[in-house]
């Protein structure tokens, strides 16, 4: 049973998408992931922009729940920029 997707940012941190090693190439880190601090989690701008959302968010499987519903994370959304 998948859990939702809580914007902990784990998966974009550790291991960037496809979508994102097209367009920037291989970052430690996607330039389009951004801590919304009014909403408390990550966000993914690639989902967000008109032009890729749709394409992302298929291959991303977004709607589908957490790829890795046990990492800790989870219990300590945060902004992890400073880390």
């Amino acid at each position: 049973m998948s859990k939702p997707c809580v914007g902990c940012g784990w998966c974009c941190l550790q291991d960037p998408c496809m979508e994102s090693h097209r367009r920037y190439g291989y970052m430690r880190r996607c330039p389009d992931l951004f801590w919304d601090g009014e909403a408390g989690r990550y966000m993914c701008g690639l989902m967000l922009d008109p032009e890729t959302a749709e394409q992302v968010k298929r291959s991303q499987h977004a709607g589908q729940g957490c790829y890795a519903p046990l990492n800790s994370w989870r219990e300590d959304v945060r902004n992890r920029d400073d880390d």
